[in-house]
């Protein structure tokens, strides 16, 4: 009975079909009982996303005004160099273009003695083109006045590093922004702030759109400033709403939970809460019938599509294979087999039944694409080959030029590391000797990453070393490698720790360009050296450097490295910091090398799982007094 081709298929299709039926119907049922937990959980995790991508937003921007605050001191503790402040202002506010506006503000009188007003500010026109505020520029703008500059201050006053503002509307544009600042620091002293403006109507407008079900609302709101921003509530004027207190709303109150059902208009809602990192926060209001119902409808769809579907191909099936289709099907086979093989110049040729005709070209067709797709892919490979290849080259070239053979001579020991976050990086440490009796160290921070930072890099290592070599002393090397350096249309920089070792007395000449702040370890442990910092490589053609020393004693260390040390970010943006830099060095007492391992170590141990995103340079210096000078 079953020997036939047609009859085996026949029955093995049916007996599939049906057990697939029933497989599918069973899990749906099954699935019905669980949907409320995953439908739950999809939502959330569809809002967490957008928290996600408004949390990272205010990671950038909060970074952003420390960067701004950081070029403040650099202007003020050089020279207060109005064409200085204004690049520094300016270039910012091009590598972070989620920002609207960002400037740098002086208590009365820092800046002028016979001024009050002291401040920098540039702004992005609706065209993209980067301005500066004339009002800033001439001298007339009482920013002193302004809430915003009053909040800030507040905050930062009392200890705040980051202080966000509550929504106001923009005087210029008229857009709806909220502007987070950070401190300006003579010493310990606050003598200003950075400000960065962030314009709240692209995020307004994508919250109008989250609408999980038909009838579901949002509201977007500061709930420490009692002030509401949006709303998408049936029934509700949002623009006359905007601004008023929370206690508008009939349905919100501060007792409410997450997931905790609440009745609003005879109508049970399931609220979902996320907190952004800048005090905001968002609700999403979901009916609980709607959540449901269309779980209930989905299923009722899914159980009568694959009933209807199973029988019509039951059905189609039966009334191809009564039909006399052995000799097509072998034909198939036998062409199939030589595809397998490779043999891509076969041709099948079938006339009926029609079903099989077209199977046929698609064959023909299939195998024309496959000759097609095989060219290309073989193309493909060759070109992923040769950027694989470039990308190793270029790795390689970058590692040869970083120094391994570490110094372990009579008068100091040296250690160094460098991890890219790319195939690539801009980071870069190097040694070399000046003379018989001193001996250079630099550890440098390129901006950006990939190919273009590391090219940029060995250009500005080249400059350094090439400097000091000549005999030029540290300050005047820097000032000619910085104008070399600023030669450059990328818009490139880099900050860099330059000393300079006296091997007899242990005493460091060193500039400091914009970077971060080495720790000096003697018998009482690692402690950061204070120190002034000049401006950053690159950035200004002519700028002075200035030099500072200090002495290491016998068996001092000194610790160097880049901001992908300190700022590196766990899955929560928390950062590594320089607290717990000094903490981990101070551990135990370790040679050199172990000391780089053991440093690497803790930053992977604290970031986890969350990707590298900035390079890690660490350099580690120990001085050996001479016999004959202690």
């Amino acid at each position: 009975m079953l020997k036939s081709i047609n009859s085996k298929i026949i029955v093995l299709t049916f007996s599939l079909l049906c057990a697939l039926g029933v497989i599918v119907t069973s899990a749906a049922v099954i699935a019905f009982y669980n949907d409320k937990e995953l439908i739950i959980e999809a939502n959330n995790a569809s809002i967490a996303a957008f928290e996600r991508q408004i949390n990272t937003e205010i990671t950038a921007l909060e970074k952003n005004a420390l960067d701004l605050a950081l070029m403040g001191e650099i202007y003020y503790h050089n020279g207060k160099q109005a064409e200085i402040g204004e690049f520094s202002t300016k270039q910012i506010l091009r590598n972070y273009p989620n920002s609207m506006g960002n400037g740098i503000y002086f208590k009365p009188y820092k800046i002028y003695e016979n001024q009050k007003e002291g401040c920098i500010h540039a702004f992005r026109e609706t065209d993209g083109t980067i301005d500066l505020l004339a009002s800033c520029e001439k001298g007339t703008f009482k920013y002193f006045e302004q809430d915003w500059y009053s909040k800030i201050l507040a905050d930062l006053r009392n200890g705040q590093q980051i202080s966000w503002t509550r929504p106001y509307k923009s005087s210029q544009l008229g857009n709806l922004m909220t502007t987070v600042g950070a401190g300006i620091y003579d010493e310990e002293n606050l003598i200003g702030m950075a400000t960065v403006d962030w314009d709240l109507d692209t995020i307004l407008k994508s919250i109008t759109e989250i609408r999980p079900t038909a009838n579901s609302f949002v509201l977007f709101a500061d709930k420490a400033s009692d002030y509401i921003m949006a709303t998408t509530e049936p029934n509700v004027d949002n623009s006359s709403i905007m601004g008023k207190s929370l206690d508008t709303l009939k349905w919100y109150s501060a007792a409410l939970k997450e997931g905790k059902v609440f009745e609003y208009k005879g109508v049970k809602y399931v609220p979902y809460i996320k907190q952004l990192k800048n005090g905001l926060f968002l609700i999403v209001n979901v009916p609980l019938f709607e959540l449901f119902h269309t779980a209930v409808h989905h299923l009722s769809v899914l159980l009568s599509v694959l009933l209807v579907s199973t029988l019509l191909i039951v059905g189609i099936l039966f009334w191809v294979l009564r039909r006399n289709i052995n000799e097509p099907i072998s034909k198939l086979t036998q062409i199939a087999r030589k595809i397998s093989r490779g043999d891509l110049d076969e041709s099948i040729k079938l006339d009926k039944p029609s079903e099989l005709a077209q199977l046929a070209e698609a064959f023909n067709k299939m195998k024309t694409d496959i000759k097609t797709h095989l060219t290309k892919l073989a193309q493909i490979s060759r070109e992923k080959e040769r950027i694989e290849s470039e990308l190793a080259i270029a790795k390689n070239i970058q590692t040869s030029t970083l120094p391994t053979d570490f110094p372990r001579g009579e008068h100091f020991e040296l250690a160094a590391s460098m991890t890219p976050a790319r195939e690539v990086g801009g980071d870069f440490y190097d040694f070399f000797s000046i003379d018989d009796k001193h001996q250079a160290f630099v550890v440098a921070d390129v901006s950006g990453k990939g190919i273009t930072a590391a090219l940029y890099m060995m250009s500005a290592k080249t400059a350094i070393k090439n400097m000091l070599q000549a005999g030029y002393p540290i300050e005047e090397a820097i000032n000619k490698a910085n104008d070399t350096l600023c030669d450059n249309q990328s818009g490139m920089f880099v900050t860099a720790f330059v000393g300079v070792l006296n091997l007899e007395n242990g005493e460091i000449q060193y500039i400091n360009a914009g970077h971060c702040p080495p720790l000096h370890k003697t018998k009482n442990g690692y402690e950061y050296i204070d120190m002034n910092r000049n401006l950053i490589l690159g950035a200004a053609p002519g700028y002075k450097y200035k030099s500072r020393t200090f002495v290491l004693h016998d068996k001092d260390r000194l610790f160097l490295y880049t901001d992908g040390v300190t700022e590196a970010q766990d899955k929560d943006f928390r950062m590594f910091g320089e607290e717990r830099l000094k903490r981990t060095l101070n551990q135990k007492e370790m040679s050199l090398d172990d000391t780089l391992i053991h440093e690497y170590k803790n930053i992977k141990n604290f970031v986890k799982k969350a990707p590298q995103s900035d390079d890690i340079t660490m350099l580690i210096l120990e001085f050996h007094r001479p016999k004959n000078k202690q």
